[in-house]
């Protein structure tokens, strides 16, 4: 395991063992994170093979290929989605490894062995193929499930590429789901007060909890992007029959989820940053304010100079930010929401 006493230098390592990256060919060399072809091989397998056997089909069962192009359109856009989960999954990797130096300065002993614990947990390789195996089942049962509810019919045509390509989608996206999870998690471990210390004078503006504030705004864009992104099935088969009792049932659960991600992963985390400033400004208000005399004293002259001094500290400390959520935060958050909407707000216009 890496050094106990440096995050920087995790980044070559950790980034190898992150299951998508890794079939992707994504590697690092030392600070520096590169795609390197001849280690694609497993993604383009996976990505490649739906397309073979569509084109199986379409050669040897020609007539009973639908004449239409949304078969060959809907295996692209899968597509799609899978290349912006690797890119999405290597952003935020970059992202992370960005605020690692000023993380790591913030951090107590105690923290330090905490995130890399928390490290050490999220890349192995057995709970990452646990949601895998999930992800994959579970977009099988999906499309099981829209297939017999729709019926083969000229709007929707389903075979073996389509399972296919949905397994690959699912296996990918959910491995994104848990290392948002993961972030939930990080996030208490970093605000916990044995496990940071912030400046005791201006908590909020500790450069270490600022750089995480906005990683966390930013995977809060990337997750209603993407949830965005794979809400289209939805919106294209609620147009298709809109009293469709299973879709119905698939639309909204999907826009649960998709609330519920945004409150984690924006609401949830940025509350514990701004609950972590809170109690540290508590703390030195109170270290303060034992300092100063217990009554005022009558005369401006009779204040002494060191009381004097605690008294400015006491001020600027009091003036200073008592929260981490600022405009960017609020922006970013309601950005988030209306980007996340937008599928259902079409569906509700256009059904």
């Amino acid at each position: 395991m890496p050094s106990q006493g440096d995050l920087h230098d995790r980044y070559a390592a950790d980034m190898a063992r992150v299951v998508v990256l890794r079939m992707t060919g994504v590697r690092a060399s030392g600070t520096t994170a590169t795609w390197q072809a001849r280690h694609c091989w497993p993604f383009a397998v996976a990505v490649g093979l739906p397309y073979v056997a569509a084109g199986v089909h379409l050669v040897f069962f020609s007539t009973t290929m639908p004449k239409f192009q949304a078969y060959g359109m809907w295996l692209l856009y899968y597509t799609l989605v899978n290349v912006c989960v690797v890119l999405g999954q290597w952003v935020g990797c970059r992202g992370f490894h960005a605020m690692r130096d000023s993380l790591d300065r913030m951090l107590t002993p105690t923290g330090r062995t905490a995130v890399h614990a928390w490290i050490d947990r999220g890349i192995s390789a057995k709970r990452q193929s646990r949601y895998v195996v999930i992800g994959a089942v579970g977009a099988v049962a999906v499309m099981f499930g829209v297939q017999h509810a729709l019926g083969t019919t000229p709007h929707l045509y389903v075979d073996v590429a389509s399972y296919m390509v949905v397994v690959v989608t699912g296996a990918a996206a959910a491995n994104s789901n848990y290392w948002m999870i993961r972030a939930i998690r990080l996030a208490r471990i970093v605000t916990n007060p044995r496990n940071v210390k912030l400046l005791w004078f201006a908590p909020s503006r500790t450069i270490g909890l600022e750089r995480v504030a906005r990683w966390y705004r930013f995977v809060t864009l990337m997750a209603a992007a993407g949830l965005c992104l794979a809400f289209v099935p939805v919106v294209y088969a609620s147009r298709i029959d809109p009293g469709d009792g299973l879709l119905i049932a698939v639309k909204w659960t999907l826009a649960g989820a998709f609330m519920v991600a945004v409150a984690l992963f924006g609401l949830y985390s940025q509350w514990r940053l701004s609950w972590i400033v809170e109690q540290a400004r508590a703390v030195s208000i109170q270290r303060l304010e034992e300092a100063l005399p217990p009554r005022a004293p009558r005369l401006a002259s009779d204040i002494s100079e060191e009381d004097a001094r605690v008294n400015d500290l006491l001020s600027y400390i009091i003036s200073s930010p008592n929260t981490a959520v600022n405009g960017q935060t609020l922006a970013s958050t309601l950005l988030a929401m209306l980007t996340g909407a937008l599928p259902f707000i079409v569906t509700v216009m256009f059904r």
